[in-house]
């Protein structure tokens, strides 16, 4: 979702024509200028730096006291014609390891999350250097959640679904009850296990390469990081703030610099987060979602959760129509602690994805794939 730029400024070698030019409107904060195309977002973003830049410094172990710009704009570029993907919602723009020369940000969005992220990037001190360079952006998200709370659920349930790629999918279990002529509590149940999988995954392997690359190699070796990854750190970063803390994690960085090791060897992280790479597949993954975050992943996901759904109730399909099925089948997902969330109208996008899937549903292929 957000991009780092790790390269050296080579403005020296491009001519000055090729660079974007910067947003029209100012404002000055303490703790940096921002820049937009319009008085009311330029404000705005003003306000909000000047409410998380000194959060951020307070929150994080080794942060730099120093001030950072924003620029706010319609297209992300430090380039003309340089396009970012669509996923990039900003980046923060370097002029030396940790010296941070500006923060980009697209207008509209979430911006107390991507803000928020993107502060990690620009007040991180050199004391995490050891820290693999795919876990400071699942810190960026960690430290996100922390000042933001509004955006907690989204934020976990948007990682996880992520981190799906590197367990396997996520293992779901739909329960619906099977109409009969006695009472509904004599129905009998139906539960139907599954893996819901949004793209193409990553093995193990590919994680431990991951999870062995300094953040300066980082865009080397893989030069569009992919989304599942961003999940992957958020995932092992919250596990270990939750159990050590924001200061257990940077004295995991500083341990490592006393022992002269480049970078935080995986043991030590797998040690840390209670989670050794072994351990990810789709059922651990769904030990992860509670009631809120899976209403959430719902809401995120309708199209995957609704064919997975579809799928399920096809024994259905001659014999009620959509409504009677959710009135009289009451159709669910049961969590691992055995909690079982039912579905409704009142599920937000996955219901209506639903209704129209329902009435071709003879001609859908089917996506089962076992846990």
């Amino acid at each position: 979702m957000w991009a780092r730029s790790t390269a050296a400024l080579v403005g020296a070698i491009l001519s000055v024509g090729c660079l974007a030019p910067p947003p029209p409107i100012v404002v000055d904060t303490p703790f940096g200028a921002v820049r937009a195309g319009d008085a009311d977002e330029a404000g705005e973003m003003a306000l909000l730096l000047e409410k998380l830049a000194p959060r951020v410094k307070e929150l994080l172990p080794g942060a730099q006291d120093r001030p950072i710009d924003v620029w706010v704009q319609e297209e992300l570029a430090v380039y003309l014609f340089h396009e970012r993907p669509e996923s990039v919602r900003g980046f923060t723009l370097l002029e030396n390891e940790f010296e941070a020369k500006r923060i980009h940000l697209q207008s509209g969005g979430q911006s107390p999350w991507y803000l928020a992220h993107e502060l990690v990037h620009a007040l991180i001190g050199p004391s995490w250097a050891p820290l693999p360079g795919i876990l400071e952006e699942g810190l960026g998200d960690v430290v996100a959640e922390a000042l933001n709370p509004e955006y907690q659920e989204h934020i976990r349930a948007h990682r996880l679904l992520n981190a799906s790629a590197f367990t396997g999918g996520l293992a779901l279990e739909v329960v619906y009850r099977e109409p009969g002529s006695g009472p509904r509590s004599s129905w009998p149940e139906v539960a139907t296990e599954t893996a819901l999988v949004l793209g193409p995954g990553h093995g193990h392997d590919e994680l431990r390469r991951l999870l062995a690359t300094p953040r300066s190699a980082l865009h080397e070796n893989w030069s569009d990081i992919p989304e599942s990854f961003y999940g992957i750190a958020w995932l092992y970063v919250a596990r270990i703030v939750e159990r050590v803390g924001l200061e257990g994690l940077h004295e995991l960085c500083l341990r490592a610099e006393r022992e002269g090791l480049a970078l935080v060897p995986l043991a030590w992280l797998e040690e840390a987060a209670e989670l050794p790479i072994e351990a990810l597949d789709a059922r651990f993954l769904a030990t992860c979602f509670d009631r809120r975050t899976m209403q959430t992943a719902l809401f995120l996901q309708p199209e995957p959760f609704a064919a997975v759904m579809l799928d399920a109730l096809i024994p259905l399909h001659r014999r009620l129509g959509f409504r009677e099925v959710f009135q009289r089948a009451q159709p669910g997902l049961r969590l691992w602690n055995d909690s079982e969330l039912r579905l409704g109208y009142y599920n937000g996008p996955i219901y209506g994805v639903m209704r129209r899937g329902w009435q071709t549903i003879e001609a859908r292929p089917a996506t089962l794939t076992a846990p």
